[in-house]
């Protein structure tokens, strides 16, 4: 029974992986259009640095609006000057994903100061790199608390509102590392 499961799920990949490069090379010659973001109000955490940074500039060159979170202050203005060249409207959170009541005043703040978020961009996460029985407890807590709870307190702060408006989406950015075992990094 075991390796019938274990045939199926890798039938089940290999299917999806087929049917993933099949539509890939489909796109290729039929663009699909693009939606526009424009005015979008668009909420990041983790925009300080790395991926939520590109997150936003992103978004900025589609005038989209942006309020960007982040537990570094000076990250978090450094991103929000770069996305303002390119135009777009910007505001900054010092907000410590991890820490839910912080989460919820601060999308608080968000909803009454500035408008309805319809798109969330989950992207806060940290990561230990260290071998498992190196990493200490409060560090696999933080990971727990930013890159799972946070992503939950998040989505549970801005979903009823978008659920209400019937418009909105969400987005949450993970790593493929967190698919397989590697060493210096078990925990993650």
């Amino acid at each position: 029974e075991k390796e019938m499961n274990l045939f199926l799920e890798l039938l089940l990949f290999l299917v999806t992986l087929l049917y993933s490069y099949l539509e890939a090379f489909v796109k290729l010659f039929v663009p699909v259009r693009r939606k526009s973001l424009s005015g979008e109000l668009v909420l990041i955490t983790g925009a300080g640095h790395g991926v939520g940074r590109a997150t936003a500039l992103e978004f900025a060159k589609r005038q989209s609006r942006l309020v960007l979170w982040d537990i570094n202050k000076h990250g978090v203005e450094e991103t929000a000057a770069e996305c303002q060249k390119l135009g777009a409207t910007v505001q900054t959170f010092v907000v410590d994903c991890s820490k839910r009541e912080e989460i919820y005043n601060a999308a608080d703040k968000v909803k009454k100061d500035i408008g309805d978020v319809t798109i969330l961009v989950n992207n806060a996460g940290v990561i230990t790199t260290a071998d498992f029985l190196s990493t200490q407890d409060h560090q696999i807590e933080r990971m727990f608390e930013i890159n799972i709870l946070g992503h939950m307190w998040t989505t549970r702060a801005f979903l009823p509102v978008m659920m209400n408006n019937n418009y909105g989406h969400i987005v949450t950015v993970a790593s493929a590392a967190g698919h397989f075992v590697t060493p210096f990094m078990v925990a993650y």
